[in-house]
């Protein structure tokens, strides 16, 4: 009897020896297959490098909310997260809000993410992100200010849930609450602006060391979203003392990526040896008719002016590197940018719709007979004389459309008056510039009182369907129609934006994409090889 005691016991030893010895191996399988799936083919888990290395030039605060530094605005994107964030094509997409609900046009309910927790173990709460909110309205934040500029009042609803009331109306509304939270109890009892310590965050990665040339993060464990762990083990942020050190340090292979304006590349970096992504940046010019002008109002007239002018030409001639034609304010990637806008400059054409509407050139110029009256058709361009670039530009529609027989005259004037002139509706055409939001909000070109002083009831009929729904087929076939409608309308004449750069370096491998929102997607697949 003993005998078959013990033979039972050292079979059932063998067995659990067995199914721990499965188990582990599952599990380390299980890890290295998920590692595998980040990998490029000719990558194995034996000859990589997991240290990522990035820089910031001349850094003010690491604290994202205080900072002026583009680099640390980037960067922090990592560390640090927002309620919403934006995909590479600018979609929303949720972040620490589980869900956001409009009630109404000026009423909306965030319901947080829960499980959250900061770095120090503490809970991400509905305080923290009425603390950050309240610090950006009290004008500690010099870039997120604007963002919350239309809310009246944030209140609490419960633990995890917050109601925001807005003074008036703002499409897309949802876009704007992409700034970082920061934690409220780690700030309790001392002034958040004077303040001397790192932040703490929710993000993917935590500060673990900060000294006078090196900022030192490492995978935060507390991270909520389990679906995202990063190669990367470690993350090390060199400082550097100016522009001209990183851009050294890039091309001595002490950085993996740095993001740089493009007429620097050549300059300071030379054309070989790292790869190269080119993205259109927020930065957008484009001609306004003032269409309650006589001559203007006319929409075929626009078009052939439209048609009349060469983009590619503005480009090269007054601009050049650093600049790329652009057709509509969300040609720069926007998910909802769903046609091709572009307009090839066809001068034959331009004259041919002119002539079918009743126009005749003669010498140089075009007339048109109607109600006993004779119409010339000339009109004024309005540019800021502060700004040579644009002046340029207009001298160089001017002497376009001169081609074609249309006299442009340019009332050039100071930044208070262009900016008068620019409010008070009082141009022929403009030539204007603007930084774009995020959203694919098309109020200021579409909406009440746009600059174009443009009219029209079925665009006007779109305009609010879009701000009431998120329905995305719904957003795409109204979006398709208003862009049909602007070919045909040409209120507006699309000319350039600017471009920036993300240079890497070869060994940098991942999928790695870049827009103006975010240079740092796909983080987490990155590693070098």
């Amino acid at each position: 009897m003993n005998n078959n005691n013990n033979i039972f016991k050292y079979i059932f030893a063998i067995v659990v020896v067995f199914l721990v010895a499965y188990t582990l191996y599952v599990i380390f399988q299980s890890k290295a297959d998920n590692s595998d799936t980040n990998l490029d083919q000719t990558s194995t888990l034996s000859n990589i490098q997991t240290d990522l290395r990035l820089s910031i030039a001349q850094i003010d605060t690491i604290n994202p909310l205080l900072t002026n530094n583009r680099n640390v605005q980037e960067i922090t994107k990592i560390i640090y997260d927002p309620l919403v964030t934006l995909n590479e094509n600018y979609k929303l997409e949720y972040c620490l809000a589980e869900e956001i609900a409009k009630s109404d046009d000026l009423n909306y309910v965030v319901k947080l993410r829960s499980g959250v927790v900061w770095e120090n173990n503490t809970n991400f709460t509905v305080d923290d992100v009425i603390y950050t909110i309240e610090l950006i309205q009290n004008g500690v934040s010099p870039i997120y200010s604007e963002n919350l500029r239309k809310v009246e009042s944030v209140e609490a609803i419960d633990s995890n849930t917050l109601k925001i009331k807005l003074i008036e109306p703002e499409p897309f509304f949802e876009y704007n609450l992409t700034f970082p939270i920061m934690c409220k109890s780690y700030y309790e009892g001392e002034d958040f602006v004077s303040s001397q310590k790192a932040p703490i965050g929710t993000g993917m990665f935590k500060i673990v060391e900060y000294s006078s040339n090196v900022i030192k993060l490492v995978p935060n464990g507390n991270y909520w979203n389990t679906n995202r762990k990063p190669m990367a083990t470690e993350i090390n942020i060199n400082l550097y003392n100016s522009i001209g050190e990183c851009y050294s340090a890039f091309k001595n292979g002490e950085i993996d990526i740095l993001s740089v304006k493009i007429n620097d590349v050549e300059n300071y970096i030379g054309n070989l040896g790292y790869n190269k992504i080119e993205y259109k940046s927020r930065e957008y010019d484009f001609l306004a008719f003032n269409t309650q002008n006589e001559l203007l109002s006319d929409p075929i007239v626009r078009k052939a002016i439209s048609l009349s002018i060469d983009k590619n030409n503005i480009v090269a001639t007054c601009l050049g590197k650093g600049y790329t034609p652009s057709n509509f304010s969300l040609d720069m990637g926007n998910w909802l940018y769903t046609k091709d806008l572009n307009i090839s400059t066809d001068t034959e054409q331009a004259a041919q719709l002119l002539i079918n509407n009743g126009w005749e050139r003669t010498s140089n110029s075009w007339i048109k007979r109607t109600d006993g009256k004779t119409l010339r058709l000339e009109f004024s361009l309005t540019v800021n004389t502060n700004n040579q670039s644009r002046v340029n530009v207009a001298e160089n529609i001017k002497n376009q459309l001169a081609n074609l027989g249309i006299p442009v005259s340019i009332n050039y004037l100071s930044a208070d008056n262009y900016n008068e002139a620019i409010g008070n509706r009082n141009f022929d055409s403009a030539l204007i510039g603007i930084k774009l939001g995020y959203s694919p909000s098309l109020e200021t070109f579409f909406g009440n009182g746009n600059l174009a002083n443009y009219n029209n009831n079925e665009v006007a009929e779109i305009m609010n369907i879009v701000a009431n729904t998120t329905d995305e087929k719904t957003l795409y076939e109204k979006y398709s129609r208003l862009y049909d409608i602007y070919l045909e309308e040409a209120p507006y004449i699309g000319l350039y934006r600017n471009t920036d750069v993300l240079v890497y370096n070869q060994s940098l491998v991942g999928n790695i994409t870049a827009n103006t929102f975010n240079i740092f997607h796909n983080i987490e697949k990155w590693y070098r090889r």
